[in-house]
């Protein structure tokens, strides 16, 4: 036998078991995702335990997922912004004493269908449409050198870890405050970032199983701890 045959039969073993270890992994954590969704009735009686309201489905709350497009403006000319076509999973209440709405809404943008989970905690005022998203360095500084990055705030180390995107530089200014940049160069809780739409914020933070109130708390707590540093609005 070849050398070459031998390779061949030694590489295509490597790869076989890999995919089998790979499709083991996938098996595993999906699994372990179904063992730890909590049912229906489960998530109702849970988060009604604590003075919060269920849904199973409303689609009564489409309306407020397309208005964050509709109050903001829309930054892309050339294509529509997404829009809701239902809401699952919806749980409504107060925490720390700012309304919050957590679901999955499904959404439709450039026709395309998916699943948007959603924990948007409400904001003292309606606001420019506004993101921050954690990048590597490098590539914030080769987006802005194509014309593709955010804003530049003036802070070494903040311009370095985010790129902030909003229409209202002003407003973006008015946001980025010490303690904000701190929680968010800092803090260990994990998360890519943050946008504000319209009238809420939402993070972009893992949550598993948003209807699992210590999840949602501790998903809650984060829009809090975000929201209390924003200078522009004095602390509720």
């Amino acid at each position: 036998m070849s050398v070459g045959a031998i390779l061949a039969i030694v590489f295509g073993g490597v790869l076989l078991l890999a995919a089998g270890v790979i499709a083991l992994i996938v098996l595993v954590r999906r699994a372990g995702r179904a063992r730890a969704a909590m049912s229906a009735p489960e998530a109702r009686a849970a988060v009604e335990s604590r003075g919060w309201t269920f849904a199973e489905r409303d689609d009564s709350y489409v309306p407020l997922y397309d208005r964050q497009y509709d109050r903001t403006g829309w930054a892309e000319p050339w294509h529509r912004p997404p829009r809701a076509t239902g809401a699952t999973g919806v749980i409504s209440g107060t925490h720390r004493g700012r309304p919050f709405v957590a679901a999955t809404f499904e959404t439709v943008h450039d026709g395309e269908h998916r699943p948007e989970r959603a924990i948007w905690v409400a904001a003292p005022a309606a606001h420019p449409m506004l993101s921050a998203t954690r990048i590597v360095g490098p590539q914030n500084t080769i987006n802005r050198t194509i014309g593709m990055g955010g804003l530049q705030l003036g802070d070494e180390e903040f311009d370095w870890s985010f790129e902030v995107h909003c229409d209202d530089e002003t407003f973006a200014r008015a946001v980025f405050g010490p303690e904000l940049k701190a929680l968010l160069l800092h803090d260990s809780r994990p998360f890519r970032g943050f946008a504000l739409r319209g009238e809420h914020i939402d993070v972009f933070d893992p949550v598993g199983d948003h209807r699992d109130p210590n999840e949602l708390v501790a998903a809650l707590d984060l829009r809090c701890d975000m929201l209390d540093r924003i200078p522009v609005w004095s602390r509720g």
